[in-house]
């Protein structure tokens, strides 16, 4: 019996796979780049440096909660507050309305009931806004420019608040079913709750009721 030649080079030989194996590390190049895409859309070109870092439902102060209740969305409770930028950057306090009745509406760009309310509050907020009345749109879940467009092709002057995480929608029970009305008394309660497209009717008859 012949001694077995052992191979000259044992370690250059290599087992072929199949494609399955180079479909797979395509598979997951591709989960990749479409992964690091979506976060930097997400985060936004004004996401640099955490911008979004305190943003979100923030403590209620128990000398402004005149319920003595746990903050909920629902009349007779007082509103949730929360911290979120505005469309230049700077961070807004729901309770630095206080002294006010703020109508918070909360919309999307891609929501036409939200179109077709907006002029009516801008209305509203011509006639009535100051120190005693203010509407606060709170947009869902947008980038910035997206919500800066609208509100300058429809003439919007009231301030605009980025929900970008969403959580302020959520502590407020608004899902995608927008929009979503609150008005919150000047003690920041809140007084009454509007599902859907809010009518200039219930805006004049709010503006009657409150602000006389």
């Amino acid at each position: 019996m012949m001694d077995e030649v052992p191979e000259e080079r044992p370690h250059s030989r290599r087992e072929y796979s199949g494609p399955a194996s180079t479909l797979g590390v395509a598979a997951l190049i591709v989960l990749a780049v479409g992964l690091a895409i979506w976060f930097f859309e997400m985060r936004g070109p004004e996401g640099a440096g955490g911008e979004d870092s305190g943003q979100g439902i923030v403590d209620l102060p128990g000398e402004l909660n005149p319920t003595g209740k746990k903050p909920a969305a629902e009349p007779g409770r007082a509103a949730p507050n929360f911290a979120l930028h505005d469309l230049e950057g700077e961070t807004v306090l729901l309770t630095g309305f206080r002294g006010r009745y703020v109508l918070l509406n909360f919309w999307a760009s891609w929501c036409g009931p939200c179109r077709g309310e907006t002029p009516d509050l801008q209305a509203l907020q011509a006639r009535a806004g100051g120190a005693r009345f203010t509407v606060v749109g709170v947009n869902q879940q947008e980038p910035a420019g997206d919500a800066r467009s609208f509100t300058q092709q429809f003439g919007v002057t009231y301030p605009v608040l980025l929900d970008r995480s969403g959580e302020v929608s959520n502590a407020y029970r608004v899902g995608r079913g927008l929009p979503v009305s609150m008005l919150v008394s000047p003690d920041g309660t809140v007084v009454r709750v509007y599902i859907g497209r809010v009518s200039a009717e219930d805006l004049e008859a709010l503006e009657k009721e409150y602000l006389p």
